[in-house]
């Protein structure tokens, strides 16, 4: 990594660098840092959910070895936005980097409550700027333009590094009516891509999806036809962070005269941050979880959380009865007003699976009819390459389908230099080329109480080992005098359904045996004799039980 701490000795360099650590060749856990005259931008710094190679945890960011092993000078932090695969890193990794914050209203507002719970408030330099301000950080000079996307305030970033400009999407859409929130400026993207763009950095989410990704304001005739003329209880489950989609539903329980409940404490979360900042009035009533059991059925209607099948969401809570105050019956409707998340497929099917034998009616969505993406599609890409002209184009945020049919479609519609790239790839923009001059150590780090931990680590193999083998614990009691007090105590913790205790004292004896050459024992010998006996053991328990469990060996001395 010594490439890194090289890049600005010549003080008179124009250089610009891009470094992704997390979000190219994967979606979420968004983290990319920007390099000029030996000082760094860290914009976005997400999570991501889920990792079946990982045991025993739920929650991952990206692991930053490379800002920290090479100390980095971090000027300051941006966050785009306020979904969690961009924000939600922020209070996990901001005590090993301690640069100032910066963000708009909406997210500032979520991420000080954030701040606030893990005691950060007081310690983090948290800075709110205002929608489509332009603000310089370090040698960065900053201009926000207002972009649409599935959450309020999404912002696309022009970045001035001395002649450069650099364009960073972020998370975006064309919705040119939303209800509420940001509408794309595109005069002010024409006038950006006229004044020559050196790189684009973009979002590749829906690449490989062909036209474009829908207004949200398109889908409330579907979702009103679902709720309209039905008798029964109405559940919509929903992203909490989409509050335009809140705000639809709030419209349509009015024209279907129902009463209108929230269910699930991020959808609260967003309720509340969006009437702190002043997106949603006072007059939309959203009635407590506690309250709606004194609603009838047919004026009945809920928006609520879990809709990727998480153990933890309200539809899964409701589904197995451990929720405090709703419960299914038969002829509930659920509309799921989401998409399905690669990778939740099993969860989500495992939900459905249990709403169906409570004889609730479960809608999907069918085309665009009651959700649409966030995410741009083909036509909105070919859009943006128009409006912005970039004579570099760096495709992000997308596993490396994406990424691939990204930079395809680019090429096919002028972009000449389009560089594919994923986590860890230093990137120098010179001359209008982008060229990947050293790869970095990368990886995810999952949380683990209150420590984080590489998933690649010993931890999660060892975790994963006792999972699928079991745990073998073996107690050693020696007397003062070196002498083995008792025969070895053994204890099988789910190697085998059952294990007799013939089996166990034919080990105990064996173990008994093997050890006499190191008796009379001591502390000098621990280490030797630890590692004799795991080898002993492995090969007693493989050619036993055929199974390789993890080893606890505990020397006692009295």
């Amino acid at each position: 990594m010594k490439v890194i701490n090289s890049l600005f000795k010549d003080k008179n360099s124009d250089h610009a660098y891009f470094l992704p650590l997390g979000g190219s060749g994967e979606i979420g856990m968004n983290l990319n840092l920007y390099g000029y005259k030996d000082n760094w931008l860290i914009v976005d710094c997400g999570v991501s959910f889920k990792d079946s190679k990982v045991i025993g945890a739920d929650v991952f960011m990206p692991n930053i070895d490379a800002i920290i092993e090479n100390n980095l000078n971090v000027c300051g932090m941006f966050i785009t936005h306020a979904h969690e695969d961009h924000i939600g890193g922020v209070h996990h990794l901001w005590p090993h980097i301690r640069c100032p914050i910066y963000t708009t209203p909406f997210s500032g507002y979520l991420l000080k409550q954030r701040l606030i719970d893990y005691g950060l408030l007081e310690k983090a330099n948290l800075n709110i700027v205002n929608k489509e301000s332009k603000f310089e950080i370090g040698p960065f000079k900053l201009e926000l333009i207002n972009i649409s996307h599935s959450i309020l305030e999404a912002n696309s970033l022009l970045i001035t590094l001395g002649k450069k400009k650099i364009f960073h999407t972020g998370d975006w859409k064309i919705d040119n009516d939303p209800a509420i929130g940001n509408k794309p400026n595109s005069k002010r993207l024409k006038e950006i891509g006229k004044s020559g763009v050196s790189a684009m950095i973009c979002d590749s989410t829906n690449a490989n999806v062909k036209g474009f990704s829908g207004s949200e304001k398109s889908i409330e005739k579907g979702i009103y036809n679902l709720i309209k003329g039905y008798k029964g209880r109405v559940f919509v489950a929903m992203f909490a962070s989409n509050v335009e989609r809140i705000l639809t539903l709030s419209n349509i329980a009015k024209k279907t005269n129902r009463q209108l409940g929230a269910i699930g404490r991020s959808m609260w979360r967003m309720i509340k941050a969006s009437k702190s900042v002043g997106y949603l009035k006072e007059k939309h009533i959203f009635h407590e979880e506690r309250n709606l059991k004194n609603f009838s059925d047919h004026s009945f209607l809920a928006i609520c959380t879990g809709s990727q099948g998480e153990p933890l969401g309200a539809l899964n809570r409701i589904a197995d009865e451990t929720h405090p105050h709703i419960r299914f019956k038969k002829g509930d409707r659920i509309v799921f007003s989401s998409r399905m998340i690669p990778g939740n497929e099993v969860s989500i099917n495992n939900l459905i699976n249990k709403l169906v034998y409570k004889g609730v009616d479960v809608v999907f969505p069918k085309a665009k009819n009651i959700h649409v993406s966030g995410h741009p599609g083909q036509e909105e890409l070919k859009m943006m390459y128009s409006w912005i002209n970039p004579s570099i184009l760096i495709p992000v945020h997308g596993e490396a389908i994406h990424i691939k049919a990204h930079a395809e479609l680019a090429k096919k519609n002028g972009i000449k230099e389009v560089l594919k790239t994923k986590n860890g790839q230093l990137i120098r923009l010179c001359n209008n080329k982008a060229d990947i001059i050293a790869e970095l150590p990368t990886g995810k780090m999952a949380v683990n109480g209150d420590e984080l931990i590489s998933t690649e680590s010993n931890f999660f193999k060892e975790r994963k080992k006792m999972l699928f083998n079991g745990v073998v614990t073996i107690n050693f009691v020696f007397s003062d005098v070196g002498d083995l007090q008792e025969l070895p105590r053994i204890k099988f913790l789910s190697v085998v359904n059952s294990v007799e205790q013939e089996q166990l004292i034919e080990l105990s004896e064996y173990l008994n045996d093997e050890i006499k050459s190191f008796i009379p024992f001591n502390v000098s010998k621990e280490k030797q004799l630890r590692d004799y006996l795991n080898k002993k053991v492995k090969k007693f328990i493989i050619n036993k039980f055929d199974k390789s469990p993890s080893i606890i060996l505990d020397i006692i001395y009295i």
